[in-house]
Formats: C-alpha cells, sequence, structure tokens
C-alpha cells in the first residue's frame, strides 16, 4: 500500500483534489466544477464534490491508503450552519472605522446586514474550507496561519465592539496549522467510500485517530507553502480568479498599494502586489496589469535595500498554457518556475498534513522536501 494524504482545496469555481505522498509525488488527481458556483448555498456541494473526486482516485489507484485529510480554500468565503455562502468575491461596502484592517470582520458585518435570519439562527459562522472541515468532522475551528494574523482575522474585543457587535461565541475556536483538528466521522468515511482498516465497533473512548483532518488555513496562505515561498526574497504568483505576486521578506515594510501579511513562518512577512478580478481579464488587458504590479514590488525592494530576485514560481490555472507563460517571462523580464503540481494549495495541503503526522519536524522542512519545480519559462 502506499501511503498518502487526501489533499483538497475548495475554489471559486472548483473544488480539487490530490493524493499526495510525503514526498511530493502526486499519486491522483481530481477536479469537481460547480454548475452554479453563484449558487446561495453553493458550500453544501462541497461534500458531493469531494465524494466524486475521491472516487474516481480511489477507482483508479486501489492500493493507496489515505492516513489524513488537509483542507484549504478561498477566504474570507464565510458560511452558515446550514452552508448559506457569502463568497470571498462578493462586493459589500463596510466603512473602514468599523472593520480596521481586518479581512474577515468586514465580511462577518455583510454577512449579519445581508443574511440577519441566518445570522441569528447560526451557532458559528465557518470561513469557507472550516465549513467543510466541520462537515467532515462535526468540530468548529478556524485556522490561523500565524499567531500574528489575528489582527487580519478579529478578536473578542473587535467583535463585542459597538462598531460590529457580533456574539464572539458566533466565531469557532482558533487553530494553527499542523494541528489535528478532529477526525473523519464513520458516516463520511463510508460515504466518501474510504477503506479504513479499522474496528468501528470499538468503543470510541478505546478507537485511536482514525483519519485524522488537518489545513493549511486559507488557500492564499496555502499556496505560500505549496511554492515554497517560506525563505527572504522567495518571490511567487499565485494566479486563479484573482491574481497575487507574493514577495517573503524580513521585517515588516509596508508600501502604499501593497498588502502587508505575516508569514506563515514566525518572523517572516509576505508583501503582496494583487489583481482581484486577474480571471475577468483578457491575455492583453492582463498582461498589462501584470507588469506594473511587479515593477511596483522590484521599486518597494529597491527603496528599502532589499535583493529583489529574478525568478518566481507560478501556480494556478496561467500555467497550462505555454505561450502565455513565455510571454509573461519575456515581460517580466524574469524566470518563471512551476511545481511539478501546478496546483500548489495542494501541495500546501500536504505539507501541513505531513508535518501533522510527524513525518517532519516543521513546515519548512515538510515544504522543502515535498515542493519540486518541474517547467521554467524564460532566461535571465
Amino acid at each position: 500500500m502506499l501511503d498518502t494524504v487526501l489533499c483538497v482545496d475548495i475554489g471559486t469555481t472548483s473544488l480539487k483534489a490530490g493524493l499526495i505522498t510525503a514526498d511530493g509525488e502526486v499519486v491522483s488527481f481530481s477536479k469537481y466544477r460547480f454548475f452554479s458556483p453563484s449558487d446561495r448555498f453553493v458550500a453544501n456541494r462541497w461534500i458531493k464534490g469531494l465524494r466524486s473526486c475521491v472516487r474516481k482516485m480511489i477507482k483508479t489507484n486501489p492500493k493507496v491508503m489515505i492516513r489524513a485529510v488537509s483542507i484549504s480554500g478561498n477566504g474570507p468565503t464565510l458560511v452558515s450552519e446550514n452552508g448559506k455562502t457569502l463568497r470571498w468575491n462578493e462586493e459589500y461596502k463596510v466603512d473602514k472605522e468599523r472593520s480596521g484592517n481586518s479581512l474577515f470582520i468586514p465580511r462577518i458585518i455583510a454577512f449579519k446586514e445581508m443574511f440577519p435570519v441566518e445570522f441569528k439562527c447560526t451557532k458559528k459562522l465557518y470561513s469557507g474550507p472550516e465549513f467543510l472541515i466541520y462537515k467532515l468532522t462535526g468540530e468548529s475551528v478556524t485556522v490561523l496561519p500565524d499567531s500574528r494574523y489575528v489582527t487580519a482575522y478579529w478578536d473578542e474585543e473587535r467583535l463585542k465592539s459597538s462598531a460590529v457587535d457580533v456574539d464572539p461565541s458566533k466565531m469557532p475556536e482558533m487553530k494553527g496549522i499542523g494541528e489535528c483538528l478532529g477526525n473523519v466521522s464513520r458516516e463520511i468515511v463510508e460515504l466518501l467510500g474510504i477503506e479504513l482498516n479499522v474496528m468501528w465497533d470499538q468503543p470510541l473512548s478505546d478507537r485511536l485517530p482514525i483519519l485524522p483532518v488537518y489545513s493549511c488555513g486559507p488557500d492564499f496562505t496555502a499556496a505560500l507553502v505549496g511554492t515554497n515561498t517560506l525563505n527572504p526574497g522567495k518571490l511567487c504568483d499565485r494566479s486563479g480568479s484573482s491574481e497575487g505576486f507574493n514577495f517573503c521578506i524580513e521585517k515588516p515594510v509596508s508600501a502604499e498599494g501593497l498588502r502587508l501579511l505575516p508569514s506563515v513562518i514566525p518572523g517572516l512577512w509576505n508583501i503582496s502586489a494583487l489583481i482581484t478580478s486577474s480571471s475577468k481579464l483578457s491575455p492583453e488587458q492582463r498582461l498589462k496589469i501584470v507588469a506594473p504590479k511587479v515593477e511596483s514590488l522590484r521599486g518597494f525592494s529597491a527603496e528599502n535595500g532589499i535583493e529583489f530576485p529574478d525568478c518566481m514560481t507560478v501556480t494556478g490555472g496561467q500555467t497550462c498554457d505555454s505561450d502565455w507563460m513565455k510571454l509573461k517571462a519575456k515581460t517580466l523580464r524574469m524566470k518563471l518556475k512551476v511545481c511539478e503540481c501546478s496546483d500548489s494549495e495542494l501541495l500546501g495541503d500536504a505539507a501541513a498534513a505531513w508535518f501533522g503526522l510527524g513525518k517532519y519536524k516543521s513546515l519548512q522542512e515538510a515544504a522543502e522536501n515535498i515542493v519540486k519545480e518541474e517547467t521554467s519559462y524564460g532566461n535571465v
């Protein structure tokens, strides 16, 4: 039997899944497209999508053993217990004075004001991947990529403030990357079609963890881990429905037009140049925006005495178009690299799970062993 972890990433229009070994081999991959991604209850389709992917992968690879599940997904999508979904890219203006620098509080306020009945009735309000974790395990958690991310999420004081006025108990307890978030229930294991060597008739108190669940957090942090953008000077381009150029730096230096957030590695930081609607642009339109975004990071580096790399790892759907990648490399005057698995969020999930399972001593060590570059474009 080949040991793997089941890695899952929930996107805007599809759910992707892969069975990945401890050394980064993607044994199998599957995708489930949402026919109505704008459906207000699209989150309730995630289990169906996961079931479809798992059954296809197991059918073609019957000699695999799934040791754990690891989940990431788009955020800050919010979902109530009944599946009511406020997608990350829906516009809803919230005064800056009410939300501060948080990425989630504006969405929490929006959910409360747009869907007052669901907000009142739901006991917990989940971010995207955490809703699927809840469905698999029955556990309510929020995955915090690093303790410094609290300012980008929420804390009890801000939730209870008059500007927000939300009961803190509605927001699930925070856990870290690599922490076990619960175990997949017997019913869900059977629904997915996963065979486990376990005596289900054992008393619950006597069972060892059967199919533990981990998470690499939102797809943003999963992509950073899955491209091994975890050391100063590393740069990645996460391309999808939105696009972000992410540069790992040592000190928290901010700049106008760029977004500064902590790295998932304590003591390091990530500064980003973002394109919020990349997938809606034609290649010509996108190219006109991409170059200035990268130049903004290059200029930031020059102003702060930081060496800017001549190489960038690219992940996401754009990597499937070799002509586009060649043109992009030429325009940016950089070498572009693509990992063996171009959906790097899945590699990030694998790193989180194998780290959590004890295969590696740190998330960085896991990423260094799992993330492998395969293709490059451009010469520098």
